[in-house]
């Protein structure tokens, strides 16, 4: 049902509206999080590990069309955590089992490779936490991770912020998402780095 809903065909015409607006550039290609976008035929190429991904696709879409819709608004700089944003409380534990977690998950016995990680798909690094980053997960959609290395008294944990102008962007589910693709690109990105190391 996902993806007869959220396929190229019907996602299109709304989608190929971003050629030039909301932060991207006036190119065939929409280019976020390590990833390409062909608006010719709707294929997202995955840059970091140079293949096709289509499983990811209906998501995408319906993250673009989403954010297609959008109007510009200034970046107010107040950081917020997921359960502020409209909504975010009812998602909150998908939120913290999709995103966070699986960002300690990987990172939390080796905070410094975020820092690298994030720097394969255009991030900086902040000085939050133990270890902090800021993305641009969409051209005007922030997203900012802290995160607590573990120790021997504590597992390692993540918080995931956003600027609260997000919901302007995209609804709490498809910031969901989108939070979700980020965490997953994160991880990407470490697989592509431990694998240059070897």
């Amino acid at each position: 049902m996902y993806r007869e809903i959220w396929n190229w065909k019907r996602c299109k015409d709304k989608i190929t509206t971003l050629k030039g607006r909301l932060g991207f550039p006036n190119a065939s290609v929409l280019k976020f999080l390590g990833l390409s976008l062909s608006l010719k035929d709707g294929r997202v190429h995955d840059d970091l590990r140079q293949k096709i991904i289509p499983h990811i696709e209906p998501s995408i879409y319906c993250i673009l069309f989403g954010y297609a819709e959008a109007k510009q608004v200034a970046e107010t700089r107040q950081l917020v955590p997921f359960a502020k944003l409209w909504g975010g409380r009812s998602y909150q534990g998908v939120f913290i089992q999709r995103v966070a977690k699986p960002l300690a998950r990987v990172f939390g016995s080796k905070a410094s490779l975020l820092h690298q990680a994030v720097k394969l798909l255009g991030g900086e690094k902040l000085s939050h936490g133990d270890c902090s980053v800021k993305i641009y997960s969409l051209p005007l959609v922030s997203v900012t991770i802290v995160l607590w290395a573990e120790t021997s008294e504590f597992p390692a944990s993540a918080n995931i912020l956003f600027d609260s102008s997000a919901n302007n962007y995209l609804s709490t589910e498809q910031l969901v998402m989108l939070s979700e693709l980020t965490s997953a690109r994160l991880r990407h990105a470490h697989e592509v780095l431990i694998t240059e190391r070897k």
